[in-house]
């Protein structure tokens, strides 16, 4: 049995109606790619016992400690039931894109059995009028515990589903045979009893690591890390949720995002994203005239700290960095600029001093304790009062390459990411790249954020306001280069063949004059003031909801 790391049993303590800790993924896929035309529900639960009988991470549930005196365990179901964790439902018609997301926001609200593995997929028919996607499509709702797996592994483990090619055959893998039983009382004794007893010695450990990198981290941020902000204000995001949710995603092009770089020389693309969502972030808050009036929202990045070798292992292995993101600046390239620098000194601090300092306090504390921290906390609720951060903006790595994806032969057309939320963080973004699109999926408390439409249409203002500032710097950069290459030629050409220096030709004088002109010509001013000011004369009531959330931009 493999027991869970003090941080996946976190994530398992702090379960609870109102906030149900699931990630996962939807797709949208084309059936008419399949042989045949037509994928049948026999054929998708053979195609998933295919796959999920090479490996036995799909059929671990969990076994309590005796009283929760330490960490749960992984165990494998000898009773595990395939049908039970994969629904066949139907999409309400007209089965647009809108009721889509109220399906996916109404299963996020619910939790799953952690009796059994902790996981689910749903196969939704009746994809019919989305965007973009033929009719008579289907999608693939995906979620695990977050117990189960961070961001990265999960989409290790459902990339393990996705084929290269519509064509694929049934009942040809490897299977791995489940030979482990259940352990009786005594034998769970018998493992936590030795772990009580030296749960002194891994505290006095951890709690050397805790002091050491505890000094690290409040030199580095008194030094090189220094934050320009202390304080998280408190929005419209930050309360106690609710058992309801909302969903709502935005696409944007990889390669016009690596473009935006231009704008802010050093930054990320993650930097780039992060800066179209402050911005529409500010705009909705704007919009519900809800903007703090001091301070910049704060958002939590998951830094993966995942080791190659371990991509398909269960489990969490991440840090985390907190960042202001910009939302306190009107101005979209002041903003990028801020976001990069921020993110610049976030990143090294994450990897190199938090991932180390948040394992060794959870070493510290011992397992009983953690649990009833969180069994505490989940009544009383404090951190809904006092909020740590405002959102977590979080980037999985996507499926590589441009070869196109299927599954049980229908090709995937778009991945949605999922993420939760909590107490005290009622909004959260997941992005996840397929092709040459990155995608953005939002997750938010209902009561929070009702109307996510305008939610969408704020984020797509704020990508269209960072492509003007993208268009007229090319623009810039264009008639630059032409001016060079115009002055070079006129240069060339000036050179005559048989230099006198006593006299002057009229020729060689009317060349000189032109380049001097075609030097003395200023390049188009940048749009970067008009911007500004244009963004200072912008209304709230000026955002409009988004025609479709899948809309590409």
């Amino acid at each position: 049995m493999k027991q869970l790391t003090p941080m996946d049993s976190q994530f398992f303590y702090f379960e609870a109606p109102n906030q149900p800790m699931m990630i996962g993924s939807l797709w949208l896929c084309d059936q008419s790619s399949a042989p045949g035309g037509v994928v049948r529900h026999k054929e998708i639960l053979q195609y998933i016992s295919d796959r999920l009988n090479t490996t036995s991470f799909f059929r671990r549930r969990l076994e309590q400690a005796p009283f929760q005196l330490d960490d749960p365990y992984w165990l494998d179901d000898e009773n595990f039931d395939l049908e039970y964790h994969v629904r066949h439902v139907g999409l309400p018609q007209p089965g647009d894109w809108r009721q889509l997301c109220i399906f996916t926001a109404r299963t996020m609200s619910r939790s799953v059995d952690m009796e059994r593995a902790p996981w689910e997929i749903y196969i939704i028919e009746g994809v019919n009028n989305v965007e973009g996607i033929p009719p008579n499509s289907f999608a693939v709702l995906i979620r695990f515990h977050h117990a189960y797996v961070d961001g990265k592994a999960s989409l290790e483990l459902t990339t393990a589903m996705m084929e290269e090619t519509a064509e694929h055959e049934y009942g040809r893998r490897d299977r791995v045979e489940v030979a482990e039983r259940a352990p009786t009382r005594l034998e769970m004794w018998a493992r936590t009893t030795p772990r009580m007893m030296s749960q002194t010695f891994r505290s006095m450990k951890a709690g050397l690591t805790v002091g050491r990198k505890g000094l690290e981290l409040a030199r580095r941020l008194r030094d090189e890390a220094k934050p320009e902000q202390t304080r998280v204000p408190k929005t419209i995001f930050n309360a106690q949720i609710s058992p309801h949710r909302s969903y709502g995603a935005f696409t944007w092009r990889i390669s016009e995002l690596k473009r935006m770089r231009q704008l802010c020389p050093g930054s990320t693309l993650n930097d780039v994203v992060i800066g179209i969502i402050a911005g529409g972030m500010r705009r909705y808050l704007v919009h519900h005239n809800a903007l703090p009036t001091t301070g910049s929202l704060v958002s939590m990045c998951p830094v993966s700290v995942r080791p190659s070798e371990a991509g398909k292992d269960c489990g969490n292995l991440l840090s985390a960095m907190f960042i202001g993101i910009g939302t306190d600046i009107p101005n979209a390239l002041d903003r990028l600029q801020a976001v990069q620098r921020r993110t610049a000194k976030g990143v090294p601090l994450a990897k190199e001093v938090m991932c180390d300092l948040s394992n060794a306090v959870g070493d510290m504390i011992p397992p009983y304790m953690r649990a009833l921290g969180a069994w505490t906390q989940n009544r009383i609720r404090s951190v809904g009062r006092y909020p740590l951060f405002n959102t977590v903006i979080t980037n999985v790595p996507g499926i590589p390459g441009m070869q196109p994806r299927y599954f049980a032969g229908a090709k995937i057309v778009n991945v949605f990411p999922l993420v939760p939320v909590s107490d005290g963080m009622g909004i959260s973004h997941g992005m996840t790249g397929i092709y040459d699109e990155l995608n953005l999926g939002v997750v938010a408390d209902r009561k929070m954020v009702g109307d996510m439409d305008t939610y969408i249409a704020c984020v797509e203002a704020s990508t269209q306001e960072y492509q003007g500032l993208l268009q007229e710097l090319e623009s810039t950069q264009a008639e630059q280069a032409e001016q060079h290459k115009l002055v070079s030629l006129v240069s060339e050409s000036s050179v005559p063949e048989a230099p006198d220096k006593s006299s002057s030709s009229p020729d060689k004088k009317q060349a000189e004059q032109k380049a001097e002109h075609g030097k003395a010509t200023p390049a188009r001013k940048h749009k970067t003031e008009k911007v500004a000011a244009a963004q200072a004369e912008a209304k709230a009531s000026d955002v409009a909801p988004a025609r479709s959330a899948t809309h590409t931009r």
